[in-house]
């Protein structure tokens, strides 16, 4: 029996959702729910919880919709994943120490985009300026954080 990647994603996505609810016990209560150190956490574990279960709704009733499944993972979707997964090592292990932050995120958002081929060269390169633009505007200039 083969199970569904969209089953398997929402497993997964419920099981840390748990462990950030669990986990957010551990850390001591404030005076109000919004303003102590564990409602982030918590926040972030219950968000994602819904968010699983919405996943495992669609899931049946796409499967129900469809009946069988008669195709699995073609060996092209597999390999774009791997590849993914390479140029995310590269760009978190060995762009951003050595060119920094901000030009290996633009190198590494246009590459990714021109490889898949969901978009055009050029709305590509402004989307990635774009986003640039906007992490350096609210990190740097708004909250005066340095990136690396």
């Amino acid at each position: 029996m083969r199970i569904n990647k969209d089953y398997l994603l929402a497993g997964i996505v419920f099981a840390i959702g748990l462990f950030f609810v669990i986990g957010s016990y551990n850390f001591p209560p404030g005076e109000h729910f919004l303003n102590s150190s564990r409602s982030f956490p918590m926040l972030l574990g219950y968000s994602l919880i819904v968010l699983s279960i919405w996943q495992f709704a669609q899931t049946f009733r796409k499967k129900k919709e469809e009946g069988e499944e008669t195709a699995s993972a073609s060996i092209q979707e597999v390999k774009r994943g791997i590849v993914y997964l390479l140029l995310t090592v590269v760009y978190i292990f060995l762009l951003i120490p050595f060119i920094g932050f901000l030009y290996s995120t633009l190198i590494f958002l246009l590459i990714g985009m021109l490889y898949y081929k969901e978009v055009r060269w050029y709305t590509a390169t402004i989307v990635s300026i774009g986003m640039i633009g906007f992490i350096y505007v609210v990190f740097e200039k708004l909250m005066y954080i340095r990136l690396p």
